[in-house]
């Protein structure tokens, strides 16, 4: 009944005080929300934590809005073209697709996951408006390359650093190499409160934008408000009784039956036909926004002790970490991906932890967009085209290492992927 299952797939808002946050602030204060500017606080306190007071800041109610807005920023036409990975989410295709602009998927680099130089030097053409460049994972991307080479080719660079926010890379923060950066709060992200999303304009001579951004943004209704602060009640009270039969299933069922919480995907994203880009991040999300930022801090040294174990005491030949810490970066470990030999040697070993009572993350594993129900035509894809990033991405396995997972935890994982064996 009660078999302790270590789970990998963990939102980042699951943790008793994010749970006593949110009573607490039902219960006392949301009556009183309407007479804070917590959202501005909070745009004030991030462009301080990441080092940076000449840039503007706007945030959105989540960072695909950010994402459709600065390419609306920047005046693409449909001629245009945008440039993304192809190991990414569909949220950013959406994005790019709807506004009206062309997506071209550009091949990775197994190495860090995201844009391999050549690949991109190959899709860039006379009608290139701009690179999206994601640090995935935590993995700086090529950065300082791609902006050299989007600098001589008069290209916009936007850095998505949903994943990366607290990294370094040569004694610079992962949002400080582009002309814009993205940042978001959404709940499987470094820090959360279940949705956000922010833009970040370092470019000057789009800094007169803003005001017309904002004057088009509107406030969510009270009720997906809401949807969004019972999802922290609804998702830790499933994780508690996770293995008692199958009531965490029951909870969540009904909550989304009964609308209760918010689903990170529309199944209008997944077909890349979301349009609802004009929403302001709630005074009510941001305030307890603020919270989580002042514990990055410590939730970010969390990671690093467990993912520092895991480098020392991962030992097998079918699989090795994915990623090699290098002497320039400060990383958030956001993630700890793994390299599985073959798809079939990946399902195997899923299923061999899944046996003993630990959930690996996979969800970025079954395809190169995820999720992995994503309608590939709709994301204008042609299969194929991005032979590396569909290799790469269907072997990859996700080891836990959030505020969840103690050493003790740590030591039971790295015990059974040492001893597993084809």
């Amino acid at each position: 009944m009660f078999k302790n299952t270590i789970i990998s797939e963990f939102f980042t808002t699951i943790n008793f005080s994010v749970y006593l946050e949110t009573v607490w602030f039902l219960s006392y204060k949301l009556p009183f929300i309407r007479y804070w500017n917590s959202t501005l606080e909070l745009e004030n306190e991030l462009l301080s934590y990441i080092w940076n007071t000449d840039s503007k800041i706007i945030s959105f109610y989540n960072a695909r809005s950010a994402i459709y807005h600065v390419l609306k920023i920047i005046g693409v036409k449909e001629s245009d073209e945008i440039i993304v990975s192809w190991y990414n989410c569909v949220s950013v295709s959406n994005a790019v697709i709807q506004s009206w602009a062309k997506i071209v998927y550009s091949d990775i680099n197994e190495t860090n996951l995201w844009l391999d130089i050549a690949s991109l030097e190959k899709n860039i053409s006379k009608n290139t408006k701009a690179i999206i460049v994601q640090h995935t994972f935590w993995k700086p991307a090529f950065i300082k390359e791609i902006v050299l080479l989007a600098k001589e080719k008069n290209i916009l660079v936007i850095e998505d650093c949903a994943h990366s926010l607290w990294s370094i890379l040569d004694w610079k923060m992962l949002w400080s190499f582009g002309d814009f950066s993205i940042f978001s709060t959404g709940r499987d992200k470094v820090i959360s409160w279940v949705t956000g999303g922010f833009l970040i304009i370092n470019n000057k001579a789009y800094f007169d934008k803003i005001e017309l951004v904002k004057s088009l943004q509107i406030m969510p209704s009270r009720t997906l408000t809401l949807q969004n602060l019972l999802y922290n009640i609804s998702a830790y009270k499933s994780y508690k009784v996770y293995d008692f039969f199958s009531i965490w299933k029951i909870i969540i069922y009904l909550s989304r039956k009964g609308k209760f919480i918010t689903e990170i995907l529309s199944q209008n994203e997944k077909k890349c036909n979301f349009r609802d880009f004009n929403y302001k991040l709630p005074n009510s999300l941001a305030f307890l926004a603020k919270k989580q930022l002042q514990k990055i801090d410590e939730i970010t040294h969390h990671r690093i002790k467990l993912s520092d174990y895991y480098d020392k005491e991962l030992n097998n030949e079918y699989f090795k970490p994915l990623f090699t810490k290098m002497i320039n970066e400060e990383n958030n470990y956001f993630r700890y991906p793994i390299l599985v030999k073959t798809v079939e040697l990946k399902e195997e070993l899923y299923n061999y932890m899944k046996n003993n009572n630990v959930l690996l993350w996979s969800t970025w594993s079954k395809t190169n967009i995820v999720p992995f129900w994503t309608n590939i035509d709709d994301a204008k894809y042609i299969t194929w085209t991005c032979s590396v990033a569909e290799n790469i991405s269907k072997r990859i396995l996700t080891l836990p290492n959030h505020t969840l997972i103690t050493l003790e935890n740590a030591d039971k994982i790295i015990k059974l992927l040492n001893n597993f064996k084809k």
